[in-house]
């Protein structure tokens, strides 16, 4: 298969997972805001396809990103452009490595912070009368992405609550930020000893990116399923709220630019024989 075909069908399999999530958020939200009309049992099967749909669209949008970004390393291979140094970097399957780890690792963080994760010792899931462990899907209602929600009691204190969108978003994030911290590490072994500009772009966008998951929206979920008032973390997450697009648009941005400016510390390490 030739570069070209490999892109273009990297492309498909990209717009694919992105149009079928899309259009599986906007028709969810349309049957699960008329749940009078469709049986408690059927919404709960959806629910259920919803989240399979999306794990299935996140899966095939990110492979297809991968095949376009493969394509473009073999079709770059030998040039001097700024991207072509930037897919270079992934030549050697240990950069690849290092993106994986920092990408989970961030994304634990990242969960932790948006309340995906939820560690709570000073509730008692048990006394809320909640069996542990156990799982329970909330099928209905809200916003297209915010539904449904599924939360998984694995102890006491610790809990999974899946909100699509959240998820989505924190994997976005996640994969960028390990991305771009693989590409710093490559360019820090070719011996530049200082990066500071790109240094802040990067670091800018990894710490507005933590707060794209809207904890708000999480700990006010958590809290009624609960039935119990998270006065603290209520009032510090509602004070984010309000900035969470300001958040969305600095994270995403930055994290896409930084790559290239990474790049251009490379092509000038190149030019100068450092190696």
């Amino acid at each position: 298969m030739t570069w070209k075909a490999g892109r273009d069908s990297g492309y498909r399999t990209l717009f694919i997972g992105t149009f079928s999530l899309a259009i599986a958020f906007i028709i969810y939200s349309k049957f699960s805001g008329t749940s009078g009309t469709v049986q408690a049992q059927e919404l709960t099967d959806m629910a259920y396809a919803m989240l399979a749909i999306t794990a299935a669209s996140m899966s095939a949008a990110t492979y297809g990103a991968y095949r376009i970004f493969r394509s473009e390393q073999a079709r770059l291979s030998g040039n001097t452009s700024l991207m072509s140094f930037v897919t270079g970097a992934f030549s050697d399957n240990s950069y690849w490595k290092i993106m994986a780890v920092a990408a989970i690792g961030y994304g634990i963080f990242f969960g932790f912070l948006s309340q995906i994760l939820v560690f709570r010792p000073d509730v008692s899931f048990s006394e809320q009368g909640i069996e542990v462990p156990s799982a329970e899907m909330i099928p209905c209602c809200g916003a297209p992405g915010y539904m449904p929600m599924f939360t998984v009691y694995f102890t006491d204190h610790f809990l999974l609550l899946v909100i699509p969108v959240n998820v989505l978003l924190a994997a976005v994030v996640s994969i960028m930020v390990g991305f771009n911290v693989a590409l710093s590490v490559y360019a820090y072994r070719l011996g530049r000893a200082a990066q500071t500009k790109t240094s802040i772009v990067g670091g800018l966008g990894a710490t507005t990116g933590l707060f794209v998951g809207c904890p708000t929206c999480a700990g006010s979920v958590f809290s009624a399923v609960l039935g119990v008032g998270i006065i603290g973390a209520g009032a510090s997450t509602s004070a984010l709220a309000s900035f969470q697009t300001v958040f969305i648009a600095a994270s995403l941005p930055a994290l896409a630019v930084a790559p290239f400016l990474l790049a251009r510390s490379i092509r000038s390490m190149s030019r100068c024989g450092v190696k």
